[in-house]
Order: C-alpha cells, then structure tokens, then sequence
C-alpha cells in the first residue's frame, strides 16, 4: 500500500512538472513612432476622440522612458530615441546610439538578443514588418552593425565598419518567417557568390513576393516572404494624395500675412496598396507558422509607417498604419487568450513628431503666417468633425523624432505589474526573458 501511494504521488508531481514546464510564446508588437499622440490621432480621426481603439481595452498599461547615447560621445545622453537605439534596447536590454543595431555604442562588441537566446533554447522566430525586411526595428532583433542601412552587398553603409549585411545575418540565424518588404534585395549578390533568393532557397526557406502566394502557404513553412521594392506601401492617403503642407497667405491681404485655412477633408485609400498582404495577414500566417507545441515562440512584430508616415507629415498614412497596428494588437491577444502560456507586449521604440491642435491662438487679431511655424492639415474625421494636425520639428522635408514617453500595453504577463506605471526602456528585456525562461 505504501508503495502504491509513493507511486501514485510521484507520478502526481511528474504531472506538475510536466505542467509548469509548458513552453511559452511572447508576441512583440512595436509601433514604430507610435507616441500617445500618434495614438490619439488615429483615435480622434475614427472614433471622435472616443475609446475605440483595441489597445483602449488593455488594463495593463504604462509609460517608457526612452533614451539613447550620443553618436560623438556615448558618455552622454540623448533624450530623444530612434529605431535602431530603441530596438536594440528592447531586445537586449542596454542603451546605444543612434543607427547602430545590438551592438554598443563604445566599441561596437556584440549585445546577444533576446530572438538569440530564444533559438539558442529551441524556440521557433519570427520577424514581421511593414519596412523593408533588413530595416532596422526587425535588425535589432538578429543582426549586428554599427550602421542600420548595411542591408545588402555592396551598400556604402557597409564600407564603415565592415559589417555583414543585415539581410545575410537574418538568412544565417534561420529566422523561421521573415515576411515584410525589400523585394529589390533578392537579386544582390552576398557573401557565398550567389544571390540573397540562392541563399535564402539553400536555408530552406520558401521564397514569396505576392499576397497570393503566401496565403497559400501550408502553416509552418520556413518563409522569407517579401512583398514590395523598398517599405510596403501604406494603406492610407490624405486627401488628393496630399500631407500636411504650410499655410497659404491670402495675396490681397499679404501686408497683415492673414493665413487661408484648408478645408477639411477626408483621408483616403492608397492604389498602390492594392495586393499587398495586411500587417494582420502577415501577423496571422506568423503566429500559425511559429505554434511550438514542444518549446514555444518569439515573434516580433512592427507597424513600420506609423513612424515613416509622420517624418513625411502624411497623417493619413499614420493613421491608417495606427489602425492597422492596432487591429494586429487585436489578433495577438485573441491568440494569447485561445492558446495561453503566451505573453502580448504592446510598445514603441521611440516618439514620434504628430500634434493634435485646433488652431493657433489668435487673441481677437485674427491668424497671421508666422503664427503657424511648421505644417498644417485639417481632416474631416469619420464623425464629421475638423480635427487639425501639424508638424513643426523640422522645416526640412523630414521631421524629427520627439523625446515623450512611449506607452506600452500587455497581457498574459505573468507579473504585470512589472510594465505598469512610470518604467524605463531597458526593463521590458529582463521582464521578456524571465517571462520566457524562468
């Protein structure tokens, strides 16, 4: 009898073990740019200023600090971040500068990733984005180089410090799906003589360039799908094809420089979109290519244009990209609640240049030029309201990074509590690989 019950109870906890030992998933959804501003945007264009969006209904939320080190002095600190500085710190859990992707700003010596640990302990991978495929959010996550743009063979970003092209360490790592833009790159050359589709065919990954393709992929094939000449392009326009623009002076009036205000319009489908996959088709073939039963997934995925839209002052094109992101957030947490054992994290690698405002404050005189510095646009939102947007960090044709906190939204965490509140950037990789491998 005795013997019987010791049976009984070891089998009891091998149970237990069995049970806590089930493989985990973490899906990274970073929105490029993606401040509370450019949130607040595409909430005020849909939803009238209302809590529509999926990430409204996430209770688990926080704000990031981000930072990143000076390119010239490393010593010092830059308040506000970019893609490649915000990226590797996510990944990796320490800070670097400007254009370099895992890899310190001192000396160039190689931060291990979070994706790397994950293949080192048998867990499937996956890289989605809107960007081109080698841009440097996804980089950051299985390359290494002191210059973001060494995508491919023969770029002069690689002459300056020699770096493998992010394109072939992304081939190397067997990343299990890569699906994003960057079609141009098939045909260039790399390192073994042949070209980056030869090379990606001899890893085993089936190579795919239309929608149609890859959603008629078997779930689980290896894919390096990429879907457009450069970043995809975006859902979204604003009106006539146009973004914000500077302020016209009315001609009769030029000596009180009074400004003519345009009429609000409404945003409006891009054409050259047209074929191209969703960010959420894209996500939905990741997630059911990366199911592990045996050790579990990392898949990081990026709404790219949020970000490149508003360096071009496009709303509409941040908009329509916020949507999208948002809607994928949705897809992530539907599979997380279906699946379990799977950790959602919501967050952006940098802030982004986007201002809601109503118009410039006039006192009673009436609005003159110089009162609007930068670009301006007004959007006749879903609702039917005037909602006005402007840019003003640079009067050049590409406008600048902010330094606000990011937001960052989760679900499944074991330890939620860890990302809520006020946290810095560096946090979210220690709670990724607890989360993961403890």
């Amino acid at each position: 009898m005795y013997r019987l019950l010791v049976v009984c109870f070891s089998l009891f906890i091998s149970g237990l073990t069995f049970a806590s030992a089930a493989p985990k998933n973490i899906i990274l959804l970073i929105g490029d740019g993606m401040g509370e501003a450019e949130i607040a945007l595409a909430r005020a264009y849909e939803f009238n200023g209302d809590a529509g969006m999926f990430v409204d209904t996430m209770k688990n939320q926080g704000s990031v600090i981000v930072k990143q080190f000076m390119v010239a002095d490393p010593s010092k600190i830059e308040f506000a971040g970019s893609s490649g500085s915000g990226g590797t710190t996510i990944s990796t859990g320490y800070r670097t500068s400007e254009n370099r992707i895992a890899v310190s700003a001192v000396d160039g010596s190689h931060y291990k990733t979070i994706m790397e640990e994950a293949q080192e302990r048998g867990f499937k991978t996956g890289l989605v984005t809107t960007a081109n495929i080698a841009d440097a959010t996804p980089a950051t996550f299985a390359a290494h180089s002191q210059n973001r743009y060494c995508y491919v063979q023969g770029l002069s970003a690689c002459d300056q410090f020699g770096d493998i092209p992010t394109v072939e360490q992304f081939l190397d790592h067997n990343v299990d799906v890569m699906l994003g833009g960057g079609y141009n790159f098939l045909p260039v050359g790399e390192a073994g003589g042949g070209t980056i589709r030869e090379k990606a065919i001899a890893h085993g990954y089936k190579v795919v360039t239309d929608r149609e393709a890859l959603l008629e992929l078997e779930a689980g094939t290896k894919t390096f799908g990429l879907f457009s000449d450069g970043h995809m392009p975006v859902e979204w326009v604003g009106p006539g094809g146009r973004g914000a623009d500077f302020i016209k002076v009315d001609d009769y009036l030029r000596a009180n420089r009074k400004v003519i205000f345009p009429e609000p319009a409404a945003c409006e489908l891009n054409p050259e979109h047209k074929g191209m996959p969703k960010l959420e088709e894209m996500s939905k073939f990741a997630l059911d290519s990366l199911k592990n039963d045996d050790e579990g997934f990392f898949l990081m995925i990026e709404g790219a244009s949020i970000d490149k839209q508003s360096h071009e002052a496009n709303a509409c094109g941040t908009i329509g990209e916020m949507l999208a992101f948002d809607r994928t957030v949705k897809i992530a947490v539907d599979y997380a609640k279906k699946n379990g054992d799977t950790a959602v994290i919501v967050t952006a690698d940098h802030g982004g240049p986007t201002q809601v405002i109503y118009r410039p404050a006039s006192f009673g005189r009436g609005v003159i030029r110089e009162q609007i510095p930068g670009l301006y646009q007004r959007l006749l939102t879903k609702g039917g309201h005037e909602l006005a947007v402007h840019y003003g960090t640079n009067n050049y044709d590409d406008q600048s990074h902010s330094g606000v906190n990011v937001p960052i939204f989760t679900y499944g965490l074991d330890n939620p509590e860890l990302l809520t509140g006020t946290i810095q950037q560096t946090e979210i990789y220690g709670v990724m690989k607890n989360f993961l491998f403890n």
